[in-house]
């Protein structure tokens, strides 16, 4: 059995911290829809005496979802790109700062967002197949 590979994904913008939590949790919500990818918010260590998990603002967990090949690996990045292209163009200042289980960081914003991108991303993260 493989193990699961997960990249959190950062989001940043010039946003009030709430507004900032509310667009990453309905980002969590549509790239979820793709059923591409599992996505959930990051998880914060609680404060002394606090109950609960909390999350931290502004970032997600990706893990992959079934499926193989070259097909299914273009359609996940096609559609996630089309996920991160409209929340682009919603926020003009938000730029999404994905960081793989090797380290690698990559940063997208409006200027450089593609499906070519997205699918780099995703195969040398392991969450998709090159």
């Amino acid at each position: 059995m493989s193990e699961i590979k997960a990249m959190t994904v950062s989001l940043s913008a010039n946003l009030p911290p709430a507004r900032l939590d509310a667009l990453t949790r309905d980002l969590a919500r549509d790239l979820a829809r793709t059923g591409a990818v599992r996505a959930a918010p990051a998880e914060a260590p609680t404060g002394a005496g606090e109950r609960g998990v909390a999350s931290k603002i502004g970032e997600l967990v990706l893990e992959a979802l079934g499926g193989a090949g070259v097909k299914v690996a273009a359609e996940a990045a096609k559609s996630i790109t089309e996920v991160l292209k409209a929340y682009l163009l919603r926020e003009k200042s938000l730029k999404f700062v994905l960081k793989q289980p090797d380290g690698t960081i990559i940063e997208i914003d409006a200027k450089n967002v593609s499906v070519d991108t997205i699918a780099a991303v995703l195969a040398t993260a392991g969450l998709a197949k090159a």
